[in-house]
């Protein structure tokens, strides 16, 4: 019985990449599956290296497509036709670059085969390699396969599923197809995973092409505007996901800007990119000419809402922010101070949350101490990837300062008595 499914969109393509990428497939030790190639537009050279390797072999199936309408669009394609086949129970897809060890589909059948019914994708590590096909990151395989075994719970916060899986057929009915490029991929496993559970391999069970001429990783890596556009579409797909979920913001996150610099939009991005995303973001432009909105609308972000103060005070305006912070915490961002890490407001948040089972949580203040500052005596100070972060309780005679993350009603309090 071929009861597993497998789909490759080709569209532009290295002849050496794509023969070597194929023939992974064609020599897998489970041999009973349909093998669907979507030609997405590709250039008849690249059809002739498809035609030239796949000849003769009944499960291979080539659709040949004019025009290039992206991977999304050429998955459904693929998996539209695979879909149809009742006997197939168990679907993947792979790239045109990437290679594949000859146990890649056995052992993913295997583990779903063999796993409970909730069970609907497995996934496994990967090595990565360069252009010419030499591994890189030897030295961080561990870490990344530690990197990769994560709750499911956690995918709303990381990408670690990769490029090795396979999924269950009766879940993929459940959703529509791949869509919102070009995250399509985590933005599938966000649904998916709304029905089933999830199960880690920590074995590489294929070779991942990380830098590749035609690769799409590298592509976003070739301009900032392409990164942007990552950037927005990844957070867009957390942020749908949570709102299907009827997950609420956890941190609203305030910064005033009083006078616009290429600097602000530098610390801007910084906080785009934490690895932390359950937050919206207040920008209050105070510029006299509203210079920070008109240009960081232009970078955009799916939790950002501005608000125009012209000239107007710095404590005037904050607490406006502070009465629109709606969330368990509020967080002042003082873009001279908050650190560059990619986990700093990850780690602020989690250390907030241990709080709560040491002391008053309401009262706490969590911040970070850099630029040479040194905590109070008798704070407690926790040491993060980021840097270190203390904590005080909450005194009413203070002033809200910036890089302290407070407990919403909290500061609240503090404007309303200022």
């Amino acid at each position: 019985m071929k009861d597993v499914g497998i789909v490759m969109p080709v569209y532009k393509q290295d002849p050496v990449y794509l023969e070597s990428a194929l023939r992974s497939i064609l020599q897998q030790s489970f041999k009973n599956y349909y093998f669907v190639i979507v030609s997405d537009g590709a250039p008849p050279e690249t059809v002739t290296v498809i035609k030239n390797v796949t000849k003769g072999d009944e499960r291979v199936h080539l659709i040949l497509k004019e025009k290039n309408k992206g991977v999304a669009k050429t998955l459904n394609v693929g998996f539209d036709y695979l879909m149809k086949i009742k006997e197939i129970k168990y679907l993947t897809w792979v790239s045109s670059d990437n290679i594949y060890f000859p146990n890649f589909v056995e052992k993913f059948r295997e583990a779903l085969m063999q796993g409970p019914e909730e069970l609907g994708l497995v996934y496994s590590s990967f090595r990565h390699i360069d252009e010419h096909g030499n591994h890189i990151l030897n030295n961080d395989l561990l870490a990344f396969r530690k990197f990769q075994e994560k709750p499911k719970e956690k995918l709303l916060d990381f990408c670690y599923i990769g490029a090795s899986f396979m999924y269950k057929k009766q879940y993929a009915a459940m959703i529509s197809g791949y869509r919102m490029e070009p995250v399509e991929d985590y933005e599938y496993w966000l649904r998916l995973t709304e029905y089933c559970e999830i199960q880690y391999i920590p074995v590489e069970l294929m070779e991942y092409r990380a830098v590749s001429q035609h690769s799409i990783s590298a592509q976003l890596q070739s301009s900032i505007e392409q990164h942007r556009r990552w950037r927005y579409t990844f957070n867009l797909a957390r942020q749908q996901a949570r709102n299907r979920r009827g997950i609420p913001f956890e941190t609203t996150i305030i910064l005033p800007i009083q006078q616009f610099s290429d600097k602000v939009v530098t610390q801007y991005e910084n906080i785009l990119e934490q690895s932390y995303s359950n937050y919206k973001l207040l920008i209050l432009d105070l510029s006299t000419h509203e210079n920070a909105s008109s240009v960081l609308k232009e970078i955009s972000d799916p939790r950002v809402a501005f608000f125009k103060y012209p000239n107007a005070g710095l404590e005037k305006a904050l607490k406006y922010g502070i009465e629109a912070a709606d969330t368990p915490y509020t967080l002042l961002y003082g873009y001279d101070y908050f650190p560059k890490a990619l986990d700093s407001l990850s780690n602020l948040v989690e250390v907030h949350d241990k709080l709560s089972c040491e002391i008053e949580y309401d009262n706490v203040v969590s911040t970070f101490f850099l630029n040479g500052l040194t905590p109070l005596p008798k704070q407690k100070v926790f040491q993060t990837n980021a840097g270190p972060i203390s904590y005080n309780t909450f005194l009413e005679q203070l002033k809200p300062n910036f890089c302290n993350l407070y407990r919403s009603k909290m500061l609240k309090k503090l404007i309303s008595k200022g």
